[in-house]
């Protein structure tokens, strides 16, 4: 079965035939190359289905500034986008802004920063995170979500998958006040995320089970691509960090987008140089596919 690589530069550097020759060498086969956008993406080609990002080939993409996604050829059309929030779509861990307003941003950030590298378990960070939340004023969620920042690319990609008839879904280990919010504002079809117990406008400290863990994220996926009869190979998804390694694991496509060393390693597809419209390329669409 035929691979594709898929490789996208930004602005600043070109893809030239140098870069498709290094490619070949590294991987030792030939590819057959079709431009998406002259010069900033390209797809490359091989029928070598044994071939694969070696630490080498990696090393070389990065320090050429490329992103890259490789992927069987077959069923890259994709109908299914599922997508992380804080660190994906926008550049604030929600959780940590309101601990800013709590006084207690350095513990959370801590506690933040060792789950999303796997070192203790999403659950027990985020009911560590959320106890030191308790008493603070509902009005602070309003001043963190005024203050949120989508990260580049977010709206385009949205807009085109939108376009394209695929059906996007959020899935955040966030809070369902700031996915209810960027849902509406970006489109996405349906939203996931937990819900904090607020009694008498305070944060209590708690949260309403369920709890949205990197398990949970894989149960949403399933659970959608059931009820739309479709399969893995339908799916394209897109994370940041250790919560979201079971939802990229189970996704034809799964995008690490700036992603923690756990999730890099899970995930066949990377941006760290581009944007999030690099998804575009990824799945096949050209230039003159996409809608500004």
């Amino acid at each position: 079965m035929k691979k594709v690589l898929t490789i996208v530069s930004n602005e600043d550097n070109i893809i030239s035939n140098n870069s498709f020759e290094a490619i070949q060498d590294l991987m030792n086969t030939k590819t057959r190359n079709t431009w998406l956008k002259k010069e900033l993406a390209c797809d490359l080609y091989f029928d070598d289905t044994t071939a694969k990002i070696d630490e080498n080939l990696s090393n070389y993409l990065d320090q050429k500034q490329f992103d890259w996604a490789i992927q069987e050829d077959l069923n890259r059309n994709k109908k299914l986008f599922l997508s992380d929030m804080d660190s994906t779509m926008i550049k604030q861990e929600c959780i940590d802004e309101l601990a800013h307003y709590a006084g207690v941003r350095e513990e959370v950030s801590l506690i933040t920063a060792k789950s999303m590298n796997g070192e203790i378990s999403f659950t027990e960070a985020f009911m560590q995170r959320v106890s030191l939340l308790g008493g603070m004023d509902i009005n602070a969620l309003d001043e963190v979500y005024l203050n949120i920042e989508l990260n580049n690319g977010a709206e385009l990609l949205l807009k085109n998958l939108s376009k394209q008839n695929i059906y996007t879904v959020l899935v955040s280990g966030g809070f369902t006040y700031f996915t209810d919010k960027l849902s509406e504002k970006l489109g996405f079809k349906e939203n996931y995320a937990n819900k904090l117990e607020i009694l008498n406008k305070k944060i209590t400290g708690r949260v309403v089970p369920p709890i949205i863990d990197g398990n949970a994220k894989k149960n949403i996926l399933d659970q959608i691509t059931k009820k739309m009869q479709l399969n893995r190979h339908d799916v394209v998804s897109v994370g940041d960090g250790a919560n979201d390694v079971e939802m990229i694991s189970n996704s034809a496509l799964g995008v690490s987008y700036h992603g923690k060393h756990i999730l890099r390693n899970k995930a066949n597809a990377q941006i760290n140089h581009t944007n999030l419209t690099s998804i575009l390329y990824f799945i096949g669409l050209r230039e003159a596919d996409i809608i500004y």
